[in-house]
């Protein structure tokens, strides 16, 4: 497949909808719609965990696209030549509060790779240190435009408030529920 060409079709705020055209192998011309972010930004995601109570941070967000409240991560955009960990830590305290420390990450990941040819993403294990006194009472810093609960939870409280959550008309987000809400059986074991 080889690209040969590309135009804008519409644009907004945030984002760009382009018509591309391919030449695939067969000598067939194609073309395919992708949205692209309208500023050069990637995106973090953050799996953050209490220490020493071992619960999780997730967060009941309210998402302007779909008009109802989603259960997942702290998440954020960030500019392209920043720190990824950086970015997620800031995240992580605008969004919950909580100051943390990064534990582990992917490494940059395409998603949406069948609507977008821009969208990376990084994806954090951080810890936050309930003990630590900025821990104590932790304070959201939120944008004007986001309605977000952090809700803690044990690992094992997690699958039933997922299918609660749902019951009640909520969405979980597929990293959510693919950590939490389905456990894939490994070599014979559930």
């Amino acid at each position: 497949m080889k690209k040969t060409g590309e135009r804008i079709i519409g644009q907004g705020k945030w984002l760009v909808l382009r018509e591309e055209t391919f030449l695939s192998d067969s000598g067939e011309e194609t073309s395919w719609e992708s949205v692209a972010r309208a500023s050069n930004t990637y995106v973090v995601v953050v799996v953050a965990r209490l220490v020493p109570s071992e619960r999780y941070v997730l967060l009941r967000q309210y998402r302007q696209a779909i008009e109802n409240t989603v259960i997942g991560f702290c998440a954020g955009t960030a500019p392209v030549g920043s720190d990824p960990e950086t970015e997620a830590l800031r995240e992580l305290h605008e969004e919950t509060g909580f100051i943390g420390r990064i534990v582990g990450s992917s490494g940059p990941l395409k998603v949406n790779v069948g609507l977008s040819n821009d969208d990376s993403q990084y994806i954090f294990s951080a810890e936050i240190d309930e003990n630590d006194p900025r821990n104590q009472h932790p304070r959201q810093e939120l944008e004007p435009s986001e309605e977000i609960e952090v809700v803690l939870l044990r690992e094992e409280d997690i699958p039933a408030f997922l299918l609660r959550e749902q019951a009640a008309g909520r969405m979980i987000g597929p990293g959510v529920w693919y950590m939490f809400g389905v456990r894939p059986r490994l070599m014979g074991h559930a």
